[in-house]
Parts: structure tokens; sequence; C-alpha cells
């Protein structure tokens, strides 16, 4: 203390001896009432920061009691897509592709030609930019919840390629989705089957991907959604319903009918364990035909079921998977089975189904990544089906994406696909695909 106050004397004695005391007094006076100024100052600048501290932790309390951020009252719209661009090289081992267009642009494993080996087809090159997407958005505050809107579109549809390369818009999906509560919510048009967990497809540059034993369907449907905490949920749904047969008194051709009087009826299961997020799906659907001519008609009751999974590892690389059973029809390998056979009696002789597929994702880096998937699916015909029928369907992806920025994808991808009939006749499709894409 007495060191102070000794240096005290000294400053002092510094101020009498250098300057006059008039004129020191006046600058003492104003330094003292600066030091004043900034202890008050810094004392303002404390209740702000409590007070903005208190503010936060209201903020975050009133957040983290929500499912979701606040819709604050009117109407906010959203839209967004990509812009797509595929070059395709594909060479068949046993006859030309198909005269429609279908195959040429994505992977549809029941238009594969089948021979006997020795058919020497040119490859064939094939360049599109169809499905580029663009989609609309819109969620409304509705009560203590809200209502959200949604359509998308792309152009997968007719193609004229001799002149202008004009595609025709498709819809994808159209729906309204009001949300009530926490996780809860009911849903009402078309969009992706309940039956079908779509966080399970991997990354391709096909369409699809892993396409003879991905579920990929999208239907008009109603669905109850009840959030069960931590990621978890349980979805029931009534979709549209349609059924494909095969025809034994027209020489076995495949016939679409829609005379059902049921919907499709779907429940799944939506959980996690760890790093590894997983869904059980099961449907009921009815099997029915009515031929018009003839006037025979015949029901069926059938079922199906579903698990699909993705284990995500620390380092960004994950598993992806899928396995179904059942009377699946179109619901599985875009329709390369049926669901059933018309006896000569005029039943029905249901076709059971086993398929699915499993993928791995690796990231080689930030920018770069790989996907490789192996998928097959196998019918259980029955032998009133006849020989020229689809058995199993199979199909082994490998591809290097290359993203320079976030959205900007290039892409290279290899495909290797196989269709085998129940009398053995088999037919290969190897396929080079190059893609750009860019997501806005």
């Amino acid at each position: 203390m007495s060191r102070v106050f000794n240096e005290h004397a000294s400053v002092s004695r510094l101020f009498s001896k250098s300057l006059p005391y008039k004129k020191v007094l006046p600058a003492l006076i104003i330094a003292a009432g600066a030091t004043c100024s900034g202890l008050a100052a810094a004392d303002d600048v404390s209740k702000k920061i409590a007070d903005l501290e208190a503010e936060i932790n209201a903020l975050k309390t009133k957040v983290e009691s929500k499912s979701g951020p606040e819709v604050k009252p009117g109407t906010h719209f959203q839209y967004g897509g990509f812009i797509k661009t595929d070059f395709i090289f594909s060479e068949y081992s046993d006859g030309d592709r198909a005269s429609a267009s279908v195959g040429d642009d994505f992977l549809v494993p029941s238009v594969i030609p089948v021979g006997d080996g020795n058919y020497d087809s040119d490859p064939v090159f094939d360049a599109n930019a169809k499905f580029s997407r663009f989609w609309l958005k819109t969620t409304t505050k509705a009560g203590d919840g809200s209502v959200t809107s949604y359509i998308e579109m792309d152009f997968n549809a007719s193609n004229d390629e001799r002149l202008t390369n004009q595609s025709s818009n498709g819809l994808r999906h159209a729906f309204l989705q009001y949300n009530y509560g926490e996780g809860d919510s009911i849903l009402a048009g078309q969009t992706w089957s309940t039956f079908f967990n779509t966080a399970a497809l991997p990354e391709a540059i096909d369409f699809v991907g892993p396409t003879s034993g991905s579920l990929f369907i999208r239907q008009t449907q109603v669905r109850f959604t009840k959030g069960l905490g931590a990621g978890k949920s349980l979805m029931f749904s009534l979709e549209n319903p349609s059924t494909s047969l095969y025809d034994g008194g027209a020489g076995f051709s495949s016939n679409q009918y829609d005379n059902n009087s049921l919907p499709d009826v779907v429940a799944r299961y939506n959980g996690s364990a760890g790093d590894f997020s997983y869904s059980f799906a099961g449907m009921l659907r009815e099997i029915a035909y009515k031929d018009t001519g003839s006037g025979s008609e015949s029901d069926e009751l059938a079922g199906a079921a579903n698990f699909s999974g993705v284990y995500k590892f620390g380092n960004g690389d994950n598993i992806k998977m899928s396995l179904s059973y059942g009377t699946l029809g179109r619901y599985i390998a875009l329709n390369a089975f049926r669901d059933g056979v018309i006896e000569a009696d005029g039943g029905i002789d249901l076709v059971d189904t086993l398929g699915g597929f499993v993928a791995y994702q690796h990231s080689w880096s930030e920018q770069w990544r790989s996907t490789f998937s192996y998928a097959t699916s196998t019918a259980d015909n029955p032998s009133s089906a006849g020989g020229a029928v689809t058995k199993t369907v199979s199909n082994a992806n490998a591809n290097i994406l290359y993203s320079p920025v976030p959205k900007l994808t290039f892409g290279a991808e290899v495909i290797f696909a196989e269709r085998e009939l129940e009398n053995g006749t088999d037919g290969d499709l190897q396929r080079l695909q190059f893609m750009a894409k860019w997501v806005f």
C-alpha cells in the first residue's frame, strides 16, 4: 500500500514541476469524468449482454419445445429442382433394343432382349435432359399447426427426337399435408407409396439405380402419420390399386386391370438404433379382374412385406439395403413381374416375388464419392404362366461422382443387367452413362 502512495506522490511532484497548477487541474477533471463515463458505459454493455443471453436462452427453450421451425402467419413459398443431362451408351447381347423409347433413357429390366447369345449388336447412343425437375412448395400456418402443399414435375414423357426434342412434362407429386402435432400429419394426394422407403434408395446416375430389386412407385393416397419421438413414426395409408396378370387364355400375354373394389392398404413403422435407421412395411392388396368380353371375373386377397435400412459410418460412408417378399407386381423392378395368372377356370393363381438390393457408398474426399450396388428379384411363377415369362432380373452398378462445388455434380456409371425367362433364355445389357447435374 505504501508503494502505491509513494508512486502517487511522485506523479504529483512531476506534475507540479512540469505544468502549472491551473492547467493540470482541468485536465485531471476531464480525465476523471471520462473514466466515470467509461465505467458507466461498461456497466451498460454488461447489462445488455446479460439481457441478450436471457433472450437467447428463452428462444432456445421455445425452439426445443416444438417439432420444427415456427411458421409465421401468411403463406410462405419455396421452389427448387435441378437440371440433369444424361449421355448413354448401351449394348445388348441378344437383340436390338425395344422399339419403344422406354428403356433407352433408364434401366427397365423387363425390356432387355433375350435370345441364344449369338446376336452381335452395335452400341447405341442416346442423350436427353428430360429428367430435369421443378417443384413448388407452400407452407401456411393453421391453428397450432401448418398446411403444406407440394407439386413437382419432370419431363420424362413423349420425346420427338427428329426435330426440336421437345419432351412433355409429367406429374410426379401433388399433395397437401396437414401437420397438427409433433410428427403427426395427414397427407392426401399423389406421392411415393408408403410401402417404399425412399431414404434407403442409394445415389445413382441411372433414374432408379438398383432397379431390379427396388420398390419404386408413386400413386394417389391418403396417409396418416403418428410421430413417436426420437425419429420414430408409424404410418398408415390407403392407396390407389391396380392389377396386372398373365392371361392364359390369350397366349400368356400381360394385361392390366382396374376392377379393384378395395384400395391397397399399407402400414409402416420407422425406427432407429444408433447409426442404423430402418423401416418395416406390410401391405394388403386385392388382386381382381373382370373380362367384359367373356364375362369371366375373379378376385383374391394378397399380401407383401418390406424391410429397408440405412447404416451411416462416421466418415460419410453408408450402406443401404432393401428386401421385399410377396405379391409385389408393379411395386418392384418397374413391373417386371405380374400379380398372378388367370387360370383356365377363370381363377387367379398368385405370383410371389422375392427381391432386394444392397448398396455401399464411399467418400473418397469432400468432392469425390462412389456408389456400388447389386440388385435382383425372382418370381415364383405358376407352371400355367408358361416359359416365356420373366423369372429373374438383376443389375450391378458402379459410379464415380465429382462435385467441385456444392450442388454441382459430374459423374459416370457402368451398369451390367440381365433378364432370364422361365425357359432359361436370357439376355444382357451393358451400359455406360455420363451425367451433369445442377441442383437449385
